[in-house]
């Protein structure tokens, strides 16, 4: 059994209770009527879509095992959702500009199509007899980033970069994370970009702790943070990098790694889900639920300065944190945060989703931010 990365990082105790409603969630909609998109025209390339585009990712159980994933995404605007089938291990990114990337591995090669959601098409944009574990578009559109590991032996193939038109074969930016066994063996593998967009966070976690790389892809710098003591990723802005301590579920510690000499800052020793986001200055800060129930939400600068409370998040709807988290995710702008039933995006409508911006406080619809 390969577990999805959200439903390991839910927490031994959540995922025993959520793993009836992966099921019905996952089968809403009528399964039978599933998508295949039809294929885009012209090179592959990233859109220029408002924000608003999301996806979301479920597990197929049978008997408790993961046979299958369904995805699930919707453009700007739309409150419908188009569902698609995918293998047992799959995964998907974004959303970039409109566009979703979508890996699949049917046990013989992995493949990766981009899907442009409010064109409703979809590009073929690699194959590999490699497994790729984990893709992320690069916030410039002109490439895509992919984790490997041997096909065989499951080991590690580092970190590979290919233009999105194909015109020049991948290339490896990175070589396999060196064994170290404070950590143990690598169960999972993430690509989170910075606020900015100029740099790439490698995480490979173990058990509980989180090793992470952070490369320049530009000048091939890399700055690595290998503290057993850190879980998984946050965020990273500027020369922080934000993550959730070793534990098992949450709360959980929330600390803030400075990259330049390695020192940890604890901001919270009780958060809930966190994202990173931008306070009325453009300043990068850390919202986080305090405590399991997500009722109370709290804003703070990422070297542990200018906390404060923030308004409760909207009735029956909790923090959506990031994708290995979440299981999903929406294209939004700076300065927003996205609240959604238990924390993820819904795909029956039933209650919708909402944005809050940060600086202000203003709410509107998900599905209303293009209008």
């Amino acid at each position: 059994m390969v577990e999805s990365r959200w439903f390991r990082r839910a927490g031994p105790a959540v995922a025993a209770l959520a793993a009836v409603g992966v099921i019905a969630s996952s089968t809403l909609g009528a399964p039978a009527r599933t998508w295949v998109p039809e294929a885009c025209s012209g090179a592959p390339r990233i859109g220029s879509a408002p924000t608003g585009t999301w996806y979301r990712l479920d597990p197929v159980l049978d008997t408790g095992f993961r046979v299958s994933q369904r995805l699930a995404v919707g453009p700007a605007g739309d409150r419908g959702a188009r569902l698609l089938d995918l293998d047992g291990e799959s995964f998907a990114a974004g959303p970039v500009g409109g566009t979703i990337l979508v890996g699949t591995d049917d046990g013989r090669r992995s493949r990766l199509s981009l899907i442009d959601v409010a064109r409703a098409c979809a590009w073929a944009v690699a194959e590999s007899l490699d497994v790729i574990r984990t893709a992320s578009i690069a916030p410039d559109g002109a490439s895509l980033f992919e984790y490997r590991v041997d096909r065989r032996t499951r080991a590690d193939l580092g970190l590979w970069q290919r233009p999105l038109d194909g015109s020049t074969p991948p290339s490896r930016m990175l070589p396999p994370i060196v064994a170290d066994a404070r950590f143990g063996p690598t169960w999972l593998t993430d690509l989170v970009w910075s606020d900015d967009g100029r740099a790439l966070a490698v995480q490979s976690c173990g058990e509980v702790a989180c090793r992470v790389r952070v490369l320049d892809p530009v000048i091939g710098d890399v700055q690595l943070v290998s503290d057993p003591d850190v879980g998984d990723l946050v965020g990273i802005a500027g020369d922080r990098l934000v993550a959730h301590g070793v534990c098992r579920g949450l709360p959980c510690p929330l600390v803030s790694v400075d990259l330049r000499d390695g020192t940890a800052t604890v901001l919270e020793r009780a958060a809930g889900q966190a994202v990173l986001s931008r306070d009325a200055d453009g300043r990068p800060v850390v919202v986080h639920e305090v405590g399991a129930a997500g009722r109370t939400l709290r804003i703070v600068g990422l070297d542990g300065h200018h906390a404060q409370a923030l308004d409760t998040g909207p009735d029956a709807r909790r923090l959506v944190a990031g994708p290995a988290r979440s299981g999903g995710a929406a294209e939004i702008a700076p300065g927003w945060i996205l609240f959604g039933p238990d924390g993820r995006l819904p795909i029956d409508g039933a209650i919708r989703p909402v944005l809050r911006h940060v600086p202000d406080g203003r709410t509107v619809l998900l599905d209303e931010v293009s209008r």
